[in-house]
């Protein structure tokens, strides 16, 4: 092989690879989102996060995905969550036993024994690692909405799906994400869309 024909072959593996982490790279697909337009997040100080609708095969996905969820608004330092056990008395004192009892009367009720200024309710539509001929991909497929506590009214909705496995990991086997760090991803990108300034 000539020393051409190396420096060819050199050149073209660095342009592949370069190629490769430039897709690896690229970040997942923005969250779909709705944000009241009249809102002003500056005032949502304290939200309660309501148990999540699992529509998954996984019966602690619901649970997983809430309690990244919490933990990531959180670590914004700006609002404030109360404790699981605390949600889940105020619904009982409601008679709520599904989420689709909530209606803008009930959230303005829940408001005010919780002492809050928003609702959060979610369905986790997909929590699982799919098996491909190029290998693992975890997947994650969630939806929220908030509820403003005073009007009853959705003022913020998000749809997300965050997988993992990208280009890199799936060709080269190294760095694959598991489930747990695709659901710290998807929680993080969710919570970035709440609009505080």
């Amino acid at each position: 092989m000539s020393v051409r024909n190396v420096l060819t072959s050199g050149s073209m593996a660095v342009i592949i690879m370069s190629i490769v982490l430039c897709i690896a790279g690229c970040g997942g697909v923005k969250p779909k989102v709705y944000v009241n337009p009249n809102t002003n997040f500056g005032f949502i100080k304290r939200v309660a996060v309501l148990p999540f609708e699992n529509l998954t095969s996984d019966r602690f996905a619901d649970k997983k995905v809430r309690d990244v969820f919490v933990t990531s608004l959180l670590s914004t330092k700006v609002i404030d969550v109360p404790e699981l056990g605390e949600v889940l008395k105020a619904l009982e004192s409601q008679g709520i036993t599904t989420p689709e009892a909530i209606t803008g009367e009930v959230a303005k009720s829940l408001g005010q024994i919780l002492g809050v200024q928003g609702l959060v309710l979610g369905t986790v539509e997909e929590y699982a690692v799919n098996r491909t001929m190029a290998g693992s991909v975890p997947e994650i497929a969630v939806s929220l909405r908030m509820i403003d506590a005073k009007t009853g009214n959705i003022i913020w909705s998000v749809s997300h799906t965050e997988k993992g496995g990208r280009i890199l990991p799936t060709v080269f086997g190294i760095g694959e994400d598991t489930l747990s760090e695709v659901t710290v991803k998807a929680a993080k990108r969710i919570v970035d869309t709440l609009v505080y300034e």
